[in-house]
């Protein structure tokens, strides 16, 4: 980036007195029309978040691969295009934005390991798209996201954390069918290898460690809402709600009533 010669602090410092108007802002998938896939450039700066898919980004000098919480920012007036995976399920926030001043020297791919960038885009597009957006919500958004983005490019530890992925792809479709293939399938490494790192870096199996998860979310769902017992299933992944009451006990050593009823007495007594 250009304008980064004085630092993170000098680029926010910057950055916070320019206007960044959005010029495009839009959410679709591998069906959409909206894309371009023949080469193409833009006088203006275009970032892609990956919400899932993977995708090759390719300009006229190098090849970039794309996954799920990865950010691509393209610099204004680069030729660039973006090859998807055949066959499988794409969907990206795609953003068109001008910030004056700034430059940038090529192409960026960064991780978006604490999902902050989702939240903060999700949150922009969702405004950007109602029937009464407000200009200066959605520049602030802008102006965030930037200075997040920036903080990672000064970060110099910077990495594709191959976990931190996998464990936020777990976190977002605990209600889906997962398996270790289909995890390695999508941060590019083989079964073996990635259970490996997991193990070494979390103390338990991929599997062990998705049950876990979805345990934990049973109980917060039967603890804070009015759900029945098989929608809790079904939202944490067991298609079978009897599977679901053997997983849930084994787990707590009580059923799912009992559960419910502990907190339920807790939060009398609490209030008391």
């Amino acid at each position: 980036m250009s304008y980064l010669k004085n630092g993170f602090l000098g680029f926010c410092e910057a950055i916070d007195g320019v206007r960044t108007p959005v010029l495009f802002c839009e959410r679709f998938d591998e069906k959409s029309n909206i894309w371009n896939f023949s080469q193409h450039k833009h006088e203006f700066i275009e970032l892609i978040y990956f919400l899932q898919g993977n995708a090759r980004v390719i300009t006229m000098d190098s090849t970039v691969r794309a996954s799920f919480y990865d950010i691509v920012i393209y610099p204004r007036g680069m030729y660039h295009t973006e090859c998807l995976q055949p066959g499988q399920h794409q969907e990206i926030i795609c953003l068109w934005v001008d910030i004056p001043g700034l430059e940038l020297p090529d192409i960026i791919r960064i991780q978006d390991r604490d999902t902050n960038l989702k939240w903060l885009l999700e949150s922009l597009h969702a405004e950007y798209k109602s029937k009464t957006p407000c200009k200066e919500l959605i520049e602030h958004y802008v102006k965030t996201a930037a200075m997040l983005i920036a903080r990672l490019c000064f970060d110099h530890e910077n990495r594709d954390d191959v976990v931190g992925r996998v464990v936020g792809y777990m976190h977002d479709h605990l209600s889906e069918r997962i398996t270790v293939q289909q995890l390695a399938d999508l941060v590019y490494v083989s079964k073996s290898y990635l259970s490996r790192i997991f193990r070494r870096e979390t103390g338990v199996s991929l599997m062990h460690y998705l049950n876990l998860l979805r345990m934990e979310a049973a109980k917060s769902m039967l603890a804070l809402s009015s759900m029945n017992t098989a929608e809790i299933a079904q939202r944490t992944g067991y298609q079978s709600t009897k599977f679901f009451y053997r997983a849930f006990r084994d787990y707590t050593g009580i059923t799912t009533r009992e559960y419910r009823m502990q907190r339920s007495d807790r939060r009398a007594a609490g209030s008391q």
